[in-house]
């Protein structure tokens, strides 16, 4: 079932992928019992086939950041694979949230290296270690709070250097998908069965999007530059993953009703520079 996807062939591709439900728990570990024991590749197959709905629904999070959807899911499809590898039943974990780090890490590398970013510091290469053999130990990511602890730094030090490893993305994100009805699951379905919410809209669209991006660009740097980090934590621009007013309170040290207030300030600046941009 996995191959490699072109843009010509993924409408196909989701659509052959939307009839692979996810596993329970319990099928799950008979598969992984069966491919560590016996190098079982029907049991393999059918692990993969399986979660490839979670490869979209991760591919999703990283679209316009340099490659394109077909080359997402093609990277993220390669970390499934080393997940399947990797599995082992009896530590406890799902192997559907232990495949999630091993999903992003593959296409993390695929993006920097389009890019042409490597890590340069000693912080985010010691960081690379201790994450991998994390989820190795315990099925799932280490919060960024963790990461701080665990290597005696603050957390400040450990955000600057997970920059240099991955896209946008929140470290602190998990996944624990219990059974086939979770929300999760109806979201991919729908966009799998309505492909065209998932494929690359034509130049046209593309360009007009580019024009608008670069018009908000410009309104964001005539703002005071704790009212753009407030913005762009809150909407989810540039670097960061989209932030609740309750977690930019804490990361900027201010109150919940001062974060909302500047946040306020800000949309109103913003609304009349763009109007005079039109």
């Amino acid at each position: 079932m996995i191959r490699l996807i072109t843009e010509r062939s993924l409408r196909q591709y989701l659509e052959e992928i939307r009839h692979f439900l996810p596993l329970d728990k319990e099928e799950e570990f008979r598969l992984a019992k069966r491919i560590r024991e016996k190098e079982d590749e029907k049991a393999k197959e059918k692990l993969i086939v399986s979660n490839l709905r979670i490869v979209i629904y991760i591919c999703k999070k990283f679209q316009n950041q340099g490659l394109t959807l077909s080359e997402l899911i093609n990277a993220g499809n390669q970390g499934l694979l080393q997940a399947v590898e990797k599995f082992d039943e009896r530590k406890g974990h799902r192997f559907c949230t232990y495949s999630v780090w091993w999903i992003k890490r593959a296409i993390y590398n695929a993006i920097n290296a389009e890019r042409g970013i490597v890590p340069r510091s000693f912080l985010a290469k010691r960081i690379q270690g201790i994450i991998s053999k994390y989820v190795q130990k315990h099925g799932c990511e280490p919060t960024v709070q963790e990461l701080a602890q665990m290597l005696k730094v603050d957390q400040g030090s450990v955000s600057l250097a997970l920059t240099e490893l991955i896209p946008p993305c929140s470290l602190d994100e998990t996944f624990d998908f219990e059974d086939i009805e979770t929300p999760y699951l109806e979201t991919v379905r729908l966009d799998i069965e309505r492909a065209d919410n998932l494929i690359m809209p034509p130049p046209d669209e593309l360009f007009k999007r580019k024009v608008e991006k670069e018009k908000v660009t410009r309104a964001l740097g005539k703002l005071t530059v704790r009212e753009q980090e407030i913005i762009k934590r809150n909407f989810g621009l540039d670097e960061y993953e989209a932030q609740s007013l309750e977690d930019i309170s804490r990361v900027m040290n201010i109150t919940r009703e001062r974060v909302r207030q500047i946040r306020e300030n800000a949309l109103r600046k913003l609304k009349n520079i763009l109007l005079k941009l039109k």
